[in-house]
Parts: C-alpha cells; structure tokens; sequence
C-alpha cells in the first residue's frame, strides 16, 4: 500500500541529538541471555550473550524510524559497488569514449542492479537486520518529483511496522519500480512526517512515547517543488525540516556522491535544526560500510568478558538501536559474564550474570531472532579465522576502514562550510527561536 504527497501541498559532524540541559540520561544496561544460574552448554565452548544497552531520558522509549529514500532520476547511475553480487562492477556506459549519448542516457549503467538506489536500497537492509522488531517500528517512504502538480512525488511504501518482511518486500518493489523524475525533498519531509506523527491521512498508526527518526538518503539538490527556484526549495525543505523537529522528529541525513555535497546547505541544515546526524558519503559505494555502523543509543562503550576468566568475548555485535550479541568463551564450570557500558555522557554501568558451563550440556534455547544474530555471529568468527590468516588483507581492510572514517570527517567539516557559506547568501535563518 502506497500513500502519496503531492507538490501541491507545497503552501502548506557528527552531531549527536543533544541532552537536556537540566536531566542526565539515565544508562539502560539489560543482559537477555544468559539468565541467572542457568546451565548452559556449547561444542565449540562459547556462550551466546545478548541483551540491550542504551542511555535514557525517563522511561524507556521505542523506535519508529521512517527511511526516506530519493528515487529520482539520477540514482540510475551507478554506484561503484557490486551491490547485487555477480561478481561484476556496473560502470557507466561510454564512459571509456568520453560520450554517453542517446543510449547512454537511456541506460547510464552497464548493471542496472549496481546503481545508486540499488545501494540506498542495501544500506536500509543492513540497518535493518540491526534493529529489533519488538522495540522497533520501521516504515519506507520514497521521493522525486515531476512537474505536474496534481501527480505524487512521494509515496509510502511501507507503512510504520513491525513485520520486517513487510519492509523488504516494500524494498524490492522500490528497486522494480525503478529511478525516475526530479528531486522534491520537500515532499519526502512531509510525507515522512505525517507518518511517524500518524496523523488521520497516514497509513501508520500513531504510537505514544516513541523515539521519532526520519533516515533521510539523497544523491541531489532539491529541484521541486518549484522548477527553477532551487533557492526557494531549499528554504522550504529546512522550513519543513524545522516543523518535523517541533514534533520530536529527528532527522539524520546522508548526503551522497558529488551532487549532494557540493552544496549540501539542505541535508545539513535539515540534521541541524532536528538536532540529528549529518553524515556525507563522498563514494555511494560506502554506503552499507556506513550504515553498519549507525547507532541510536548514544552508548560510547560496550565490553563484555568472563569476569571468570578475564577473556573478552571473540566477537560482538552492536545493533542501531541498542541491542548487542557476542560469543563469549566458557570454561567448565560456574562462569561469570560480566557486561560494561558508558554512554556519551560519561554515564557507566555493569551488569553481572553467573551459569554453569558444561560441555555435554544442551545448547541455550534462543528465539528466531536471537538465533540469527548467533548464525551472524558463527558467520563473523570464520571470517575472523580466514582474516587472521590473511594479515595482509587484515591490516588493509582495517586501513580502508580508518580511510573512510577519515574521509568522512573532512567531508563533514567541508560541507558544513559550504553549508554556512551558502546560508549566509541565502538569507536563511536556522537559529534555535525559529523552530
């Protein structure tokens, strides 16, 4: 099901979301599983730890996160990754000649399915396996535009839900659908926001004591909902972004490849003003490595060990909205995990659990969903074996990382720049008694 908005209705750093000045956040530290004096059992002697981690303003809130997706016309162009597997790396058709042509136009991409979108569509799936359906409600809405004013340039895909099936389903009808028209920013704003607030025209139910996040993905500048007054549209982008932020929405937005960021006032002006995340990805390709590591438990750190023992866990795994997992080495016997976390602020806590061990023992019984962060967990152990064994490839892997992690930041500071410049041309005010 599908709800649209059209430009009609137009008449109507990392910069973490910042505390209240006069509350501390209150550290929410849960160990799941294992649970207290229980017997637990594993061939290759690890236990599975699983729990939730995240620093709160009163009572504890549930997520309802809305992805924002631009579908226009030049997220057909590829991304510079193999997104869809095949071994294969779509490039852009005659580009070696230097000339594109009808043809070329037409059909910018040597694989369709290594496009832009095709890696916006990857990076919300990897998000997704990081959040947890019972704490977390996930909705899809995309955007572009054209230039008739009684037509929809944005739509719902996938109303508020937690049915993550739904989601993907949602997902891969977008990337059938296909890129196609202009940029409305504006439009997806709005639409996005009618959704998290659940108002009588959304299809999403509305929820009391939600966390509200808007995931905002563009490649472009905003060239709707008045053609030929990008200006206009950008104030009326950051107005609509300042409207959502009086309704407790937050929005994080990411501003890829060259387009977006060569003036990215909107994207960073929108994550301002909502006290969000901007966050710029020079290369679409990076797209998937950037989202594997979005968080919204603003938990600075996170270890768990056998206190037993003093081992760490072999691996962990740190979900977007503040579940974690790892595989935590056992020895026969009683064994105590031993699970720490500080928040942003500096807030600490521990949280203690003791079970026995023993290795003819039955293999702890886990939900679906705790069962496939176990698999993913087993998955990134072998790939830890093979890497440990390749240290080249090791130590290159962990240089790309820092690369982009670099690369990131200077973007950021980049684009913030051109952000204020282009303010200061504009006239845009962004100044905290305007929200």
């Amino acid at each position: 099901m599908r709800r649209a908005v059209s430009s009609a209705l137009v008449l109507g750093l990392l910069v973490v979301s910042a505390p209240r000045a006069a509350e501390k956040p209150r550290l929410d530290l849960t160990i799941e599983t294992p649970q207290e004096q229980s017997v637990i059992g594993d061939p290759g002697g690890m236990a599975f730890v699983s729990g939730h981690a995240m620093a709160l303003f009163g009572e504890f809130q549930p997520f309802d996160i809305v992805f924002v997706i631009d579908v226009s016309d030049s997220t057909r162009y590829p991304s510079g990754a193999d997104i869809d597997g095949d071994g294969k790396v779509g490039h852009r058709r005659g580009s070696s000649l230097g000339l594109l042509g009808i043809f070329g136009a037409l059909f910018p991409s040597t694989d369709p399915q290594d496009s832009i979108l095709a890696a916006e569509i990857l990076a919300v799936r990897t998000m997704l396996d990081q959040l947890d359906p019972r704490t977390t409600r996930v909705g899809v809405v995309a955007f572009g535009g054209d230039s008739d004013a009684l037509t929809p340039d944005a739509a719902t895909w996938v109303p508020l839900t937690t049915e993550y099936a739904q989601v993907r389903k949602g997902l891969k009808m977008i990337a059938r659908h296909g890129s196609s028209g202009k940029t409305n920013m504006l439009a997806g704003v709005q639409l996005a926001a009618i959704e998290l607030m659940g108002r009588a025209s959304a299809f999403s139910e509305p929820r009391e004591g939600a966390r509200r996040i808007m995931i905002f993905l563009t490649d472009g500048q905003p060239t709707l909902p008045l053609e030929g007054m990008n200006n206009q549209n950008m104030r009326m982008a950051i107005a609509e972004a300042k409207r959502a932020a009086k309704e407790k929405i937050r929005i994080d937005t990411y501003a890829i490849g060259d387009t977006a960021l060569s003036n990215p006032i909107v994207t960073v002006e929108m994550a301002s003003v909502s006290h969000g995340i901007f966050t710029p990805v020079r290369h679409p390709r990076d797209l998937r490595a950037v989202f594997e590591s979005v968080n919204f438990s603003e938990i600075d750190a996170l270890e768990i060990h056998n206190k037993t023992t003093g081992k760490p866990a072999a691996n962990v795994i740190r979900n977007a909205d503040g579940s974690f997992s790892a595989l935590l080495p056992m020895r026969t016997g009683e064994n105590t995990v031993e699970v720490y976390a500080r928040s942003t602020d500096g807030t600490e806590a521990r949280r203690f659990v003791r079970v026995q061990f023993m290795g003819d023992a039955g293999i702890q019984e886990l939900t679906p969903r705790l069962l496939a962060q176990r698999n993913r967990l087993l998955e990134n152990r072998i790939q830890d074996l093979r890497r440990r064994n390749i240290e080249i490839q090791t130590d290159r892997d962990e240089a790309v990382r820092r690369d982009l992690q670099v690369e990131i930041e200077s973007e950021r500071a980049a684009a913030i720049e051109r952000s204020n410049e282009a303010r200061r041309q504009l006239r845009i005010e962004v100044d905290d008694n305007a929200q």
